[in-house]
């Protein structure tokens, strides 16, 4: 009987490999770096998809898949990222979740503390591991994403949309504006989550503060489920080798 890494990628006719769930976090990331060198010559883009039920059940059949995935990366283009995050913020404010000029301290401190974060060359993915059992969680592929875009690759799974998460069309605008900016490579992607890789990171407090201004405006269970304070994700933004998003 196929699992369900197995009919979602027959149904998308996209090449994947298996995730064992029995695999540790540096088997799993050294197997993701090997296929994005591959990728480069062979025309793909690796990404992690956990699939639940959900993309099997209601995700559409290939024909309408195909027009939908078409048409998500054809209007991102139209997306003006400057302009959403203008409106997003507006709302937020209409709906007091942020002040309209939100004040950072003065504090620099942590920046000495995080100038040598890096140096665990590790990539811990939250989306694709079960952090009550530090396994890998069931269903997860390694699909190659016949793309040559990264920030794309959500228009291949149509996702966004959902809950506060933005369409998927601004989300693939806002993930090429990362790109472009600090050079953040989508990673992985489930139902609800989605996580990028970082290899360049912001300078100065004041970038990362705009960042974290950024990043809640995106993803508001940040601040609301995590860190509290905008404060508080700058400076985990400050030296981050990833970022995770979820919308539940």
């Amino acid at each position: 009987m196929l699992g369900n890494v197995d009919l979602f990628a027959d149904k998308i006719k996209c090449d994947y490999e298996k995730v064992n769930e029995d695999s540790g976090i540096t088997e799993v990331v050294k197997r993701y770096f090997e296929l994005l060198e591959e990728g480069k010559k062979e025309g793909f883009i690796p990404v992690f998809v956990e699939v639940k039920d959900y993309f099997n059940e209601e995700f559409p059949e290939f024909e309408e898949y195909k027009r939908t995935r078409d048409e998500i990366l054809e209007n991102y283009k139209k997306v003006d990222c400057a302009q959403w995050f203008k409106e997003r913020k507006q709302e937020y404010i209409e709906n007091e979740y942020l002040d309209e000029e939100y004040e950072f301290s003065d504090d620099n401190d942590y920046l000495d503390y995080f100038k040598n974060f890096n140096e665990d060359k590790t990539l811990y993915l939250n989306s694709i591991f079960d952090i009550e059992t530090g396994k890998i969680r069931e269903n997860v592929g390694l699909f190659k994403v016949p793309a040559d875009k990264v920030y794309e690759i959500p228009g291949w799974f149509l996702f966004g949309g959902f809950n506060e998460c933005p369409l998927p069309e601004e989300i693939i605008a806002i993930s090429k504006y990362w790109y472009e900016k600090y050079d953040a490579q989508i990673v992985a992607i489930t139902d609800s989550e989605m996580e990028f890789y970082l290899k360049k990171f912001p300078e100065t407090q004041k970038e990362a503060e705009e960042l974290a201004i950024e990043q809640f405006l995106v993803s508001g269970d940040l601040v609301f489920q995590i860190y509290d304070e905008l404060e508080e994700l700058s400076k985990e933004l400050y030296k981050a080798k990833n970022w995770y998003f979820w919308w539940d």
